[in-house]
């Protein structure tokens, strides 16, 4: 954990407490004076930015590195990092849902992340937002490396021309569903973008890093408004569009990364369990809210939020010990699935020269 940039973790924190908090407004019903609490939902929009960002900094490190990308090791090291817990939990359910429902297809679609083509989805409906990122796992490690043949200014419009996909692709209707990834990789972009900033252009995300606060001031601000705005619809303008949030999330990741030392404060350690579950929490909250839904909806808000966040945290902390972690511990165990290294590096070159 000493590698972990703390500010991003409070990210991660943020963003499944507002899906969790969105989701449970949602359970218990949505009474009118919670139900604009459901715009925590946007927190999946955070974790994309910030999945984006971590892939997007794996992979342009790598490349300024070592000069190339094996796209093959990373695709195995981040399904080594998502596959199992998503899997476990997927089994799970099949055999609950065909012990408990007369008729139930098998969803063999669920097994290839094509689910969000295939709405509306069933049973496990949050498993739509991990269709997103592994859809855009296959796309985004080939696309960098044929962006890695033009020169960083031609890279730069590429990537900005495919922010603004989705938006025309929205613009135009060609989709069936805002869960489809054509039309929801903008936060995913702009984390890419972000990234490809900060490795190509250092002075001006120096630039950027010097004025973060300003930049996470205003976005705040836009946030907010639109929260707030959902209880007062006299200034009510419309949902902020998917690119807006992206560039809000975007100001927010280049907050986290402004800080030159290691920043702790009191509750560190809460953050940091609560990011470090964010996975489990996430592809288990519902099933939490199910149970809450079943035994105490006749329970004050506050009490239905608190038990459902324990019954959380409590089988999240089983998945991600006996699934979750022990997946991330295996990358390390095999050649193909461990971080790559200069020296194994120079020794493929030097053997490249030795036989040329």
């Amino acid at each position: 954990m000493t590698n972990r940039v703390v500010q991003l973790d409070i990210l991660r924190a943020i963003a499944i407490l507002s899906v969790f908090l969105a989701h449970t407004v949602l359970s218990y019903g949505a009474p009118s004076v919670i139900a604009p609490l459901q715009f925590g939902g946007t927190g999946v929009d955070l974790f994309f930015v910030l999945s984006g960002w971590l892939i997007g900094s794996q992979l342009f490190s790598e490349l300024n590195k070592f000069g190339n990308i094996e796209i093959r090791r990373f695709w195995v090291r981040r399904w080594m990092r998502t596959l199992p817990a998503y899997y476990a939990v997927l089994i799970f359910t099949i055999i609950q849902l065909s012990l408990t429902k007369d008729s139930f297809e098998f969803p063999f679609h669920y097994f290839f992340f094509t689910q969000n083509y295939d709405l509306p989805l069933t049973f496990f409906h949050v498993s739509w937002s991990l269709c997103v990122e592994e859809q855009f796992y296959l796309v985004i490690a080939p696309a960098i490396v044929l962006l890695a043949k033009v020169n960083r200014h031609t890279r730069t419009a590429i990537l900005l021309l495919i922010l603004l996909l989705p938006s025309v692709f929205r613009y135009l209707g060609w989709y069936d569903s805002n869960e489809q990834t054509h039309v929801r990789w903008d936060c995913c972009i702009m984390g890419i973008i972000l990234a490809h900033l900060k490795h190509s252009y250092q002075s001006f995300w120096q630039f950027l890093i010097k004025h973060a606060w300003k930049f996470a001031l205003l976005s705040l601000v836009i946030y907010f408004y639109f929260y707030l705005a959902r209880w007062n619809r006299e200034i009510y303008l419309a949902e902020p569009s998917k690119l807006i949030l992206a560039f809000v999330f975007g100001a927010w990741v280049i907050w986290a990364n402004s800080f030159k030392e290691d920043w702790h404060f009191k509750g560190e350690a809460i953050v940091m369990y609560i990011s470090t579950r964010s996975y489990a929490i996430y592809l288990l909250h519902p099933d939490a809210l199910a149970v809450c839904k079943r035994l105490i909806k006749d329970a004050p808000f506050v009490v239905y939020l608190a038990v459902a966040f324990a019954i959380s945290c409590l089988v999240a902390e089983c998945l991600y010990r006996l699934i979750e972690l022990p997946g991330m511990k295996a990358r390390s165990k095999f050649s193909f699935s461990q971080s790559r290294k200069k020296t194994d590096f120079n020794m493929q070159q030097e053997s490249k020269v030795a036989s040329s």
